[in-house]
C-alpha cells in the first residue's frame, strides 16, 4: 500500500533534508529528519513515530531521537541548568538498522537507562499509550519542588518524592469518563493502554503501574 511505503523522494516535510521518521500523530503523516522530528515534537512529546529502515517502517520512540522534555521555562531549556547542551544528543539519519540493544521491543516500552543518570526517563501514561521521556527540570533557585513542576506542566506524578512515573491529565479525564459511561474498571482500562503501546506485544508493557491506576484519586 502507499501509506506503507515513503514518498519517492523522500525527503523531510519541513527542511527538504533526508527524511526518515514519519509521525503518525501529525496530519497526513509527515516524514521528517532527525533534528525536525525532534524541533516539530517539542511540545508534542506523546505523538507516535516509525523509522525508515531501507525496507520497511519500524516503531521507535521520540525518545530515541533525542527529544527532551524541559519543565518551567514554557519548554525551553532552563537558564540555571550548567549540564544542558544543545547538542547533548549526537544522533544521524541513516536506513541501516539501528543496534538496539540497550532498549526493549516496542515504540514507547520504558528505556533501559541507568536509573542514577541526571535525568532518568520517567514513563507517563497518556491517552495514546505508555511513553519514556527524558524530564528536564528547572533548577532556578527559587523554582518549585519536581511533583509540582510536573503539576504545572499538565502531569499526575504517581508519587510526590522521586517521581518515577506519571499520568497526563487527559488520560485521568478519558478513564474516568470511560468508567462513568462505560462502567469500564481500571484493569480493562490499562489493558487498553497496553494494547495502544504495543499492539504487537501488549504483554511486555510493564503491568505494575495498574497499581497506581487504582491508588490515584480520579
Amino acid at each position: 500500500m502507499v501509506r506503507e511505503a515513503p514518498p519517492p523522494d523522500r525527503l523531510c516535510s519541513v527542511c527538504n533534508k533526508d527524511g526518515v521518521y514519519k509521525c503518525h500523530g501529525c496530519f497526513h503523516e509527515p516524514l521528517f529528519c532527525t533534528d525536525c522530528c525532534r524541533a516539530q515534537h517539542q511540545r508534542l512529546p506523546f505523538h507516535r513515530i516509525s523509522q525508515w529502515t531501507g525496507s520497511f517502517f519500524q516503531e521507535t520512540s521520540l525518545a530515541k531521537v533525542g527529544l527532551q522534555v524541559h519543565l518551567g521555562h514554557g519548554g525551553t531549556p532552563c537558564p540555571s541548568s550548567a549540564d544542558y547542551a544543545s547538542d547533548f544528543f549526537e544522533w544521524s539519519d541513516t536506513e541501516d538498522i539501528i543496534d538496539r540493544a540497550d532498549y526493549p521491543d516496542g515504540a514507547s516500552i520504558p528505556l533501559v537507562m541507568d536509573s542514577a543518570s541526571v535525568h532518568p526517563p520517567i514513563t507517563v501514561i497518556d491517552k495514546s499509550g505508555l511513553h519514556s521521556l527524558s524530564i528536564w527540570y528547572c533548577q532556578c533557585p527559587a523554582t518549585l519542588p519536581k511533583d509540582m513542576q510536573l503539576f504545572q506542566a499538565g502531569l499526575f506524578p504517581a508519587s510526590f518524592t522521586k517521581p518515577k512515573t506519571a499520568f497526563t491529565f487527559s488520560v485521568l479525564d478519558d478513564f474516568l469518563l470511560d468508567n462513568l459511561e462505560c462502567g469500564t474498571s481500571a484493569m480493562n482500562y490499562y489493558s487498553k493502554i497496553r494494547r495502544l503501546t504495543s499492539s504487537v506485544f501488549p504483554l511486555m508493557v510493564p503491568v505494575g503501574l495498574l497499581l497506581s491506576v487504582s491508588n490515584n484519586p480520579i
